[in-house]
């Protein structure tokens, strides 16, 4: 039978998504939350990067204990965890006590939440869908995630119209429960392989996943290349501002921004698996980073809601195409006892975005959010060239 046509996969996948959607409904909730309270991008930037600050540590811990223990069991453990933590974020904005203070301390809880699960949950992808179907199933994991993160947005906008409503915030809590309960359905329906948790595998420190990652050419170079996450992370707390201060859209209109880069992302996620042998090499990775720099470049100077949705749209496909590449290949090109430890590493680098939303809500303040969405275009793809250029056996890199 086909994994990925399974009722196990089908249980995978909606607990993955569930638990994206619910990153999502809190980026948009409480950034703009944040907006509104202090009216500093700045602080959009420091609070929503709260999580990264202790995922960066975690991430690298969780692929440790992926390549150790029971995956499945990891990821619904921590999947239980989520639901406290949200309802906490949702408790105390509602009745606005100490309410900044207390979610930036959730949310650094939250960051080791994330850093733990993530490399179980994205390996789990590849023990279920198997080598043979890694990409479409990666690829249904982006769409689905893609399909509720465009119908979020502007569904909890239609739905409550004023942000003062903060029992929207509950949605929160609620989404981690659906989430929870798929993986535990889950965790009933998969039958894990004895030997991804043998005894040999608890002898593997942590020291020599990173050791292997960085003697490997090309899965170093990914590292690298995911670093810049930092420069993605800098663009996000402008959109908010953007929405409200130059397309005076408010809310709604900060909701159909988030909702039509979704909507590029999700044509990407359908994109990548009918054409692999396209995408699935470093001359891809390349373009598709250049294409999402353009958009960034020209999202800076659009002045129409319309058009910036559309921008925005491309540079979700072009960045879906380049993350969901660049996590194939380094679930594909380790060995067997390190492939937690990869994926660990990849998501602890890549919380390097955290550190670019402090400094993009710094940047955005200062010196605006024009000359801050090209500066980071301009470093994307002066990195990704540098990167290209220095290297012939990543050139020649395909999966």
């Amino acid at each position: 039978m086909n994994p990925i046509v399974s009722k196990t996969f089908f249980y995978l996948i909606l607990a993955n998504a569930l638990a994206f959607f619910g990153w999502v409904a809190r980026n948009y909730l409480v950034n703009w939350w944040v907006l509104e309270k202090t009216n500093s991008t700045t602080m959009v930037g420091l609070v929503a990067a709260a999580p990264t600050l202790t995922s960066m540590i975690a991430a690298s811990f969780g692929g440790q204990l992926a390549d150790k223990y029971s995956r499945k069991s990891i990821f619904l453990i921590i999947r239980c965890f989520s639901i406290v933590i949200f309802f906490l974020v949702a408790l105390v904005i509602h009745y606005d006590f100490y309410a900044i203070i207390i979610v930036i301390v959730c949310f650094l809880a939250m960051g080791v939440q994330g850093g733990i699960e993530v490399a179980a949950a994205r390996n789990l992808i590849l023990d279920v869908a198997t080598f043979k179907f890694l990409t479409v199933g990666n690829s249904i994991l982006e769409f689905t995630n893609q399909i509720l993160s465009t119908a979020g947005p502007p569904l909890i906008a239609i739905f409550f119209t004023s942000i003062e409503n903060t029992m929207i915030f509950f949605t929160m809590p609620a989404v981690q429960i659906l989430s929870t309960l798929f993986a535990l359905l889950f965790f009933l329906s998969f039958k894990e392989d004895p030997a991804d948790t043998d005894s040999n595998n608890k002898n593997k420190s942590l020291m020599d996943g990173v050791k292997y990652a960085y003697n490997y050419t090309n899965i170093r170079v990914l590292i690298i290349l995911t670093c810049t996450m930092f420069f993605w992370g800098i663009t996000q707390p402008l959109i908010p501002k953007i929405a409200r201060d130059v397309l005076n859209s408010g809310s709604s209109g900060y909701a159909i921004l988030l909702s039509c880069g979704a909507i590029g992302a999700m044509l990407g996620s359908i994109v990548l698996p009918l054409a692999p042998k396209i995408f699935r090499n470093s001359k891809a990775i390349f373009a598709c980073i250049t294409i999402y720099s353009i958009s960034l470049i020209l999202f800076a100077f659009s002045k129409s809601i319309l058009i910036s949705g559309v921008i925005l749209a491309l540079g979700g496909f072009a960045h879906l195409m380049w993350f969901t590449v660049i996590i194939i290949m380094l679930q594909t090109l380790p060995d067997k006892d390190h492939k937690g430890r990869v994926i660990g590493l990849f998501f602890t680098v890549i919380q390097l975005y955290g550190l670019g939303l402090i400094v993009g809500g710094f940047m955005g303040d200062s010196i605006g959010t024009t000359p801050t969405l090209i500066f980071a275009a301009i470093s994307l793809v002066t990195v990704h060239l540098v990167c290209f250029a220095m290297s012939p056996k990543f050139r020649q890199l395909k999966s």
